[in-house]
């Protein structure tokens, strides 16, 4: 919308020539989609808008409805983990995602889209219907510097009574960093101890394979509130 639409910038025949080669020869547009386009997870009012006019049509047009076996359609946003087996079905998406990669989970903004830090990210969601879309999780990884004081606790338990607030009905949370989980990747003996919060669930982290490994290792790591 904003770069074809409203700037020019791109072209759609452009984008959709990118989009069939999976981004190979067009990085350059990659980049501008990836790099100058307002995304959810920002509480950026423009993208957010798009979030809740697209959320609002889906349940228009689903919701409700008699599927062939009988009982009616719900809506939701409860992903578990099959975000990750649907990203490798779907092919590259105009926001910069490669084909045969995982979408974003549950609520949670697509990985490394949210650049302003976790009350931005609470405060997008803010604008989303929590009773449409189920309550579904919002995912959320730490640094764990940003939690070694009494300071960065209190304030992250302000962040959780904030979202509740907003309307927010699930969060949790991961405190580990990317060096912590690549080292349990080729050590998996010296890691056995290493939990992770996957989904609506928790499961040790060399238990899993290794595209639900990565699939957590790409996640925001956010470095502050």
């Amino acid at each position: 919308k904003k770069h074809i639409y409203e700037e020019g910038i791109l072209s759609m025949d452009g984008l959709l020539n990118a989009l069939h080669d999976n981004w190979k020869e067009h990085e350059d547009l990659r980049q501008i989609v990836w790099n100058k386009t307002p995304f959810f997870g920002n509480d950026d009012d423009y993208a957010d808008e798009i979030m809740q006019r697209v959320y609002s049509s889906l349940i228009d047009t689903i919701d409700g409805r008699n599927s062939p076996k009988g009982p009616t359609y719900h809506v939701n946003m409860l992903s578990t983990t099959c975000h990750i087996y649907f990203g490798k079905k779907l092919g590259a998406t105009p926001n910069g995602r490669f084909a045969h990669t995982p979408e974003s989970d549950g609520t949670s903004p697509s990985h490394g889209a949210d650049r302003h830090g976790p009350t931005a990210v609470v405060k997008s969601l803010s604008k989303m219907n929590q009773i449409q879309s189920g309550g579904t999780l919002l995912n959320q990884r730490f640094l764990p510097s940003v939690l070694k004081d009494d300071s960065g606790l209190t304030k992250m338990s302000k962040l959780v009574r904030t979202y509740f607030n907003l309307g927010g009905h699930h969060i949790q949370f991961n405190v580990v960093d990317t060096e912590t989980l690549r080292k349990a990747q080729k050590c998996p003996d010296e890691y056995r101890g290493l939990l992770v919060r996957v989904a609506g669930y928790s499961d040790y982290f060399v238990d899993l394979d290794e595209h639900h490994q990565e699939e957590i290792i790409a996640r925001t790591a956010q470095e502050t509130f």
